[in-house]
């Protein structure tokens, strides 16, 4: 299939750990502008891999790798460096080679694979080569990305080789893992002030959200930056670059690598040769925290406006998630949740969304057309349903909703159109590592344009979460009232349950000026059986008489294990011919199982049955005790004619 460009149209996936920083989202944006004007399909699977600290939670986000079919892809760009956890990316660099398909691996080399980086090491170097020669730093303190980020390593390893270079000593008790966030700059500093002796006059962040974050922690110990702390950071963030004091940083070519790392791709689908590895030059950016001049500052009104645009979006877009937050997790029901789900997506008002969910049998169901997945078995953690269905799907500002479907076909065909330059960013629907499914949003920026729609998402599972944990709840209490009103050996009622329902029977029975029907069943034979057999097969002996009793169950009749083994049926409107139709119902069941059942006894019983007028003053003791005399005649009269048979 050719495109309106006469280009092959093709579909990649792009597999990505996040996209809440400033430099994932800049690559994203590169690869989109890039194959989009291609006519190029991009899935952009996506989690927040590291953001948190749960083990469970990590696995819940990152099953969505396991989702994509890659041999369905043209071509695959992972960005490894952004998913820490090594099992995960083993297991993607298999699938990936497994599928035999060209892949772009970014920043991180795999065997077998092309890569295209950026320079980390000569950045961080030139920052401490600048602090060194410049600003005559002598104390120095590294804060580091996570262990095991490829590029954390590289700038740590890069800024011990220039202090090395340049013989400066460095103590490593001033050095610390962060994990790209603001709030473990602050920590890191907090950690620093609390070491004895002189404390750093530069600190070198791995990134700019981490530099901000030990920026304001030094103004609460009251340092001032530059005067007292240099302080530099890493990729060039919109955060840093806009903040006062600019923050000193190293620029990558994120944008650039995206959209190079696209071509790349595409060329190798196509059949074109080209370099294996690529690597793109960083770029220094000295600016007033390290007490340069800013000569690259964004002019200050259009900075403002700017500003002020994104703060009145933020402002908007947060009040949103709040609001959701109480509102979904309020919702009784899951039709109730999706009610609330529609109206909020309408607010937000993506091109497309597409809420996807996992089909387990055995779980509390919606309607005929779909379900959410309730089924807490160990094998079905962190794992897909094979079928997928989707309550909620939102496009061209209408709603609607699409049945079951195989998960290998991710969405189904009518709502993807192959070489229209379409994009999809897929995120998963999970609470710890129990997966529920996963939305898709539609050729829409609002991922990589908000990280409070994750925020959003994270509502959703909650909410999801409270429905599956009350689903739980409401089949306990269920459970424990069959156990309250049911004989849990014959599943029939036992006295409890029979004593609750039989006086609005007599009732009803009076009212209609009808005959009740009682009959009282004594098993024959029981204690010889638990004498030779034991009395496991005794309990399989009254099991089996409770098994006939349910089975012949039909017209309103009430079953009752009455004692050890003994059983009291009644019912209502019954006649003496339809009485003894229904004794040889049982009798002939009796056959038909001893007939079959391969076991040396014989299950046998002698019944005997009343029919009365019932009347108010009536007590439901005495007419189970007519039925059970009647019930010993029976018994009486079988043991003499056994008795009169003997030689």
């Amino acid at each position: 299939m050719m495109d309106n460009k006469g280009l092959t149209a093709m579909k990649i996936a792009v597999l990505i750990g996040g996209l809440r920083f400033d430099s994932q989202r800049r690559i994203m944006n590169g690869i989109l502008e890039k194959a989009v004007f291609d006519g190029t399909d991009v899935y952009i699977f996506t989690c927040d891999s590291w953001t948190y600290s749960s083990f469970y939670y990590t696995k819940g986000e990152t099953a969505i790798f396991s989702l994509p079919d890659l041999k369905d892809y043209d071509g695959v760009i992972l960005h490894g460096d952004t998913v820490y956890d090594k099992s995960v990316i083993s297991e993607l660099v298999k699938k990936i080679r497994e599928a035999r398909i060209p892949c772009i691996s970014l920043n991180v080399k795999y065997p077998g694979m092309l890569y295209m980086g950026m320079d980390n090491a000569n950045g961080i170097y030139g920052i401490v080569e600048h602090l060194l020669q410049v600003h005559q730093a002598k104390r120095f303190a590294f804060i580091s990305g996570p262990e095991e980020n490829m590029d954390s390593t590289e700038r740590w390893e890069s800024f011990r080789k220039a202090l090395a270079d340049n013989k400066i000593p460095f103590d490593n008790r001033y050095f610390y893992y962060g994990d790209y966030h603001p709030e473990s700059g602050k920590k890191a500093v907090g950690y620093f002030y609390d070491l004895p002796g002189a404390f750093p006059d530069a600190i070198v962040a791995a990134n700019d959200e981490m530099a901000l974050g030990a920026f304001y922690k030094l103004k609460e110990l009251g340092y001032e930056v530059p005067e007292q702390v240099l302080l530099t950071g890493y990729d060039n963030a919109i955060v840093g670059r806009n903040h006062s004091p600019r923050i000193t940083s190293v620029e990558r070519p994120e944008t650039e690598l995206g959209a190079k790392a696209y071509e790349k791709l595409r060329d190798v689908i196509l059949g074109k040769e080209g370099s294996e590895e690529t690597t793109l030059k960083s770029h220094l950016i000295f600016t007033e925290s390290c007490g340069c001049h800013d000569s690259e500052a964004e002019p200050e009104e259009s900075f403002r406006m700017k500003m002020i645009t994104d703060k009145l979006h933020v402002t908007e877009f947060s009040e949103i998630v709040k609001s959701s937050s109480a509102d979904f997790t309020g919702a009784p029901t899951f039709e109730q949740l999706l009610a609330e789900i529609r109206r909020y997506i309408k607010l937000i008002n993506p091109d497309e969304f597409y809420m996807c969910m996992c089909v387990v049998e055995d779980s509390y169901q919606t309607d005929r057309n779909y379900e959410i997945t309730g089924k807490t078995q160990i094998e079905a953690l962190s794992q897909y349903a094979p079928e997928i269905c989707i309550p909620l799907i939102y496009r061209r500002g209408e709603f609607e909703n699409y049945g079951r479907f195989p998960v290998e076909k991710f969405l189904p065909d009518k709502y993807t159109v192959a070489g229209k330059g379409r994009f999809y960013t897929v995120v998963p629907l999970h609470y710890q590592d129990r997966c529920y499914g996963y939305c898709v949003i539609g050729n829409s920026r609002l991922m990589m344009d908000s990280e409070l729609f994750h925020l959003f998402i994270m509502n959703i599972n909650n909410a999801l979460e409270n429905l599956r944990k009350q689903s739980m709840l409401n089949s306990m209490v269920h459970r424990l009232n069959r156990m309250w009103i049911y004989d849990t050996l014959t599943e029939v009622f036992n006295r409890a349950g029979f004593f609750k329902f039989a006086p609005n029977l007599i009732h009803e029975a009076i009212d209609r000026k009808e005959n009740l029907f009682i009959l009282f069943l004594d098993l024959d034979g029981l204690k010889s059986v638990n004498d030779r057999y034991g009395h496991d097969e005794g309990d399989a002996f009254i099991k089996a008489m409770g098994m006939i009793l349910r089975q012949l169950h039909g017209n309103g009749e009430l079953v009752m294990r009455y004692g050890g083994d003994e059983f009291v049926i009644m019912s209502k409107n019954y006649t003496d011919e339809k009485a003894a139709d229904y004794i040889r119902r049982i009798e002939r069941s009796i056959d038909e199982y001893n007939m079959t059942s391969g076991k040396e006894y014989k299950l046998g019983a002698s019944m005997g049955y009343s029919l009365v007028e019932p009347e108010e003053d009536m007590k439901l003791e005495d007419l189970i005790e007519v039925a059970d005399q009647e019930m010993y005649k029976v018994k009486k009269a079988k043991k003499e004619r056994l008795k009169n048979q003997q030689p």
